[in-house]
């Protein structure tokens, strides 16, 4: 993997493992899956710098952790909570510090995009050890490991501007199906600074037969 590639890999190679993506699930106006980065905040500025270099016309949609994933709670000396977050079984994002973290957006899903990608998320967060009644009721977030985030977010960018269900559910399988290092190709594809075309090279991937 190239080093432009592991600069996108945030996550269980550089931190020991912690949670790096959060999904949260809203009602009402908002309602959908939205997928977020969790990432320190010089890093977001650094991949900032690295779309204006390219010339890229991108933008990061950069927002407070706690904006991100509504359960989490901040105490009066600024240290957050998570215990109300669904988290991966092996470890507790309680035992992370989160000082000058922010989360970036990725997309969000919804109506049939969120339908779509429903068996992946009820299969990813089973992976995980969290508890899959997240993409069913009510409102919630959960936080997920650097692999998971990666197999999510490669669904939800090639997902996000296809409107025939029949391509979106391919979409879906077809990732749910990939390996590890599969996902990490495309995600660095899919997110370089330098390479504008790697969605819609995955999505005419995945969909060209359809």
């Amino acid at each position: 993997m190239s080093i432009e590639a592991e600069s996108f890999a945030y996550g269980s190679s550089m931190y020991g493992g912690r949670p790096t993506f959060a999904l949260t699930r809203r009602l009402g106006d908002d309602a959908g899956l939205t997928l977020y980065e969790l990432i320190p905040e010089d890093l977001a500025d650094g991949r900032q710098k690295r779309f204006r270099k390219a010339n890229s016309n991108r933008k990061l949609t950069r927002m407070s952790v706690t904006d991100a994933v509504p359960n989490v709670r901040e105490d009066s000396t600024g240290v957050l909570d998570f215990s109300e977050v669904g988290a991966p079984s092996a470890r507790a994002p309680n035992d992370w510090q989160w000082n000058d973290w922010c989360a970036l957006k990725i997309a969000t899903l919804s109506d049939s995009r969120q339908q779509a990608i429903h068996r992946l998320v009820r299969d990813v967060l089973g992976d995980c050890g969290i508890d899959i009644d997240f993409v069913t009721r009510g409102e919630g977030s959960v936080v997920l490991s650097e692999g998971a985030g990666i197999r999510l977010t490669i669904a939800f960018l090639a997902m996000k501007r296809l409107y025939k269900y029949e391509k979106l559910s391919t979409v879906s399988d077809s990732i749910a199906r990939m390996s590890l290092e599969e996902c990490y190709y495309w995600h660095a594809k899919c997110r370089s600074p330098s390479n504008s075309n790697g969605v819609k090279a995955l999505r005419t991937l995945l969909t060209s037969h359809i």
